[in-house]
């Protein structure tokens, strides 16, 4: 009993031959009548009924329907990194969803919000912000770990050119103090 195979259904448009298959999608897709399309389809020896052509329309239309959602999804991460290069898919993927469920809050109607549950709502909410919250001090620990690495490194380059080539270390750090200090005094120019 365990071994029962499930089949993918099929329909009679599943099984016609792929020219006339791919002729139907193209109709469907240029806003045909199920009655234009059994048409055809008798034309070309098929016998098919509307009811079989509006279950078809049905799974094909919902399919193309979640394949352009899905090419505008990328398209958008698409522009978000382009906008801003430095940051990396997950903040892209939270910009993006953020933004539709604000574009859902401000476009709900009143009766939606009659009908929500405030503490679900609430608790939704609260793992939104916490997730931001997670993503901000992962990153922050990131940042603190590579400045500590490169604070490191900094020291260790500072104390090998001070034993070896004191002169050149002299002209660093001399370029170093004259940076700080342009930084801290803006007005005075070098």
């Amino acid at each position: 009993m365990g071994n029962k195979k499930r089949n993918r259904s099929t329909g009679k448009i599943d099984r016609l031959p792929d020219y006339l298959k791919d002729t139907v999608e193209q109709m469907l897709l240029g806003g045909r009548t199920y009655k234009e399309i059994v048409s055809f389809l008798k034309d070309n020896e098929q016998n098919v009924s509307q009811m079989a052509v509006c279950r078809y329309a049905g799974k094909y239309l919902a399919t193309v329907e979640m394949l352009q959602l899905t090419q505008e999804n990328f398209r958008l991460m698409s522009e978000e990194i382009e906008k801003y290069p430095n940051l990396d898919t997950t903040e892209v993927i939270m910009r993006i969803a953020s933004q539709q469920v604000l574009n859902a809050l401000t476009n709900a109607d009143a009766k939606m919000w009659d009908k929500a549950e405030p503490d679900k709502l609430l608790n939704n909410a609260t793992a939104l912000i916490r997730a931001a919250a997670y993503k901000r001090k992962t990153d922050l620990q990131n940042k603190s770990d590579l400045e500590t690495a490169l604070e490191a490194n900094k020291s260790l380059l500072f104390e090998v050119l001070s034993r070896k080539y004191p002169d050149l270390y002299k002209q660093v750090m001399d370029a170093v103090n004259q940076e700080q200090a342009l930084l801290r005094n803006p007005e005075v120019t070098a």
